[in-house]
């Protein structure tokens, strides 16, 4: 199992924000990441990190992957299409102190040590 790391692009950050918030308000919900291909590591219990404006942010980790279906997102009505949705609960989210790394296309393994820094109720750690 290895940690995996993506990024938020900078015209997707509000709308990542509404999805914590509703499900902050609704007292729970599930965030999906969509690879095209499994990454190798990718299993339950995986890390994924998320990299935002400049900062690896924090990481929610993976109770289910879905395989082979279409997934849509709740807050947007996009469709993300086929491929390994990887599945993690609203409050599995993790605020790390902010590590400064520049946001790329795709995903990578992530192997950096973190340090804990407040839960999913917690206000996003100042840089």
């Amino acid at each position: 199992m290895g940690d995996i790391i993506v990024t938020t692009p900078k015209n997707q950050m509000t709308v990542a924000a509404d999805e914590a918030n509703q499900c902050i308000t609704a007292g729970g919900g599930f965030y999906f990441r969509t690879f095209r291909s499994r990454p190798a590591g990718l299993v339950v219990g995986t890390r994924i990190f998320y990299v935002e404006d400049g900062y690896v942010r924090g990481y929610a980790v993976v109770q289910e992957i879905v395989a082979g279906r279409r997934m849509v997102c709740g807050t947007t009505g996009r469709d993300w299409g086929e491929g390994y949705h990887a599945i993690m609960p609203a409050d599995s989210w993790t605020w790390i102190k902010p590590i400064p790394m520049k946001g790329f296309q795709g995903w990578r393994y992530f192997v950096e040590p973190v340090e804990d820094a407040g839960g999913w109720l917690d206000p996003k750690p100042a840089v």
